[in-house]
């Protein structure tokens, strides 16, 4: 059934067109995932006015069933036609935000050979060796005659390597490299730092190219940025390394912050933060991954959190105590 548009006593066609414009510009600011907190707040106080909340759902609605024009459309009238070219302009001028407010992604998926949305996804590579992506991930494949290096572009991926004597296989990320000695190890790429755990066999990593080696070992890992050197974290069990590709997030003594964005990255809708989390403490559990929603629900119980829900799939986390004021 097509969505009816919204009506409201005492309101003229221009009311409802200025009104549509604002639903779409909302829309496309929040499906491009970059809202700030003031933007945020700004559209909570937009969707409780009279009217909006009707007005947003109708656009929203008609939004995600846009398509060809049926047959009755034909028969409109002049000025049906008239407000429906606007309509489709309006659209246009949001959709050219949008893309503005993508084009980082728009960037990614020109430079990815794989990538994964909510989901986890496999991928067998030209030579046999296996990458598993975690959700929101990304990977470019550069292959030669002598060379087999990945590119690890965004998020974590895990690796089973077949081996290859004249061509040793490479993952590079954030200037440095992760070179594997017959092994399944796994690589994760977060703001300015890159982490390399090893599950099996050894790997040996370089904070940039040509840079002095540091071995690791199964269970061992060991953590890089930009402009500085290895570091070796703790040791972990083997078979807590890259859990996620059982469908189970574990979180040790991790961040709040860390947590809620980790959950994110399986979540159909953008995740925003609203309000200081770095003062909670740190959380240890072991979350399913396919159920994000009520793993965020988890968190938010055993964490003390606020989570509010808004159309689009977004969820907006704060500390309860913030929210309660």
């Amino acid at each position: 059934m097509s969505p009816q548009p919204p009506t409201a006593p005492g309101t003229t066609a221009a009311d409802d067109d200025a009104l549509a414009m604002q639903a779409h510009a909302w829309i496309a600011a929040l499906a491009s995932g970059a809202m700030e907190h003031a933007q945020l707040q700004a559209f909570e106080q937009w969707l409780a006015l009279p009217g909006h909340r009707r007005a947003f759902e109708y656009e929203r609605q008609l939004w995600r069933s846009l398509g060809p024009r049926s047959a009755s459309g034909l028969a409109a009238t002049a000025p049906q036609r008239r407000r429906q070219r606007w309509k489709r302009a309006a659209w246009a001028s949001v959709a050219v935000l949008a893309l503005v407010a993508i084009a980082p992604e728009a960037t990614l998926r020109l430079q990815a050979d794989h990538r994964s949305g909510a989901g986890i996804a496999e991928v067998t590579l030209p030579d046999g060796s296996r990458a598993v992506l975690d959700a929101e991930s990304a990977i470019a494949v550069h292959y030669g005659a002598h060379t087999r290096r990945i590119e690890l572009l965004r998020g974590q991926a895990w690796f089973e390597v077949t081996a290859d004597p004249r061509r040793p296989f490479q993952v590079s990320a954030d200037g440095g490299v992760v070179e594997d000695i017959s092994t399944a190890f796994a690589v994760a790429r977060r703001e300015d730092q890159v982490e390399a755990m090893v599950e099996q066999g050894r790997v040996r990593v370089a904070a940039r190219e040509g840079g002095g080696w540091t071995y690791l070992d199964a269970g061992q890992r060991a953590r890089y940025g930009r402009g500085r050197e290895v570091n070796r974290l703790g040791d972990v069990a083997p078979d807590r390394i890259a859990s996620w590709r059982q469908g189970e997030l574990l979180l040790d003594a991790t961040s709040v912050g860390v947590a809620v964005e980790r959950i994110g990255r399986y979540r159909q809708g953008p995740t925003f933060v609203r309000g200081d989390l770095s003062t909670l403490p740190a959380v240890n559990a072991a979350l399913r991954l396919d159920r994000p929603e009520q793993a965020l629900d988890a968190l938010a119980s055993s964490a003390g959190l606020r989570i509010t829900r808004l159309p689009l799939g977004v969820a907006i986390v704060r500390p309860a105590a913030a929210g309660a004021q």
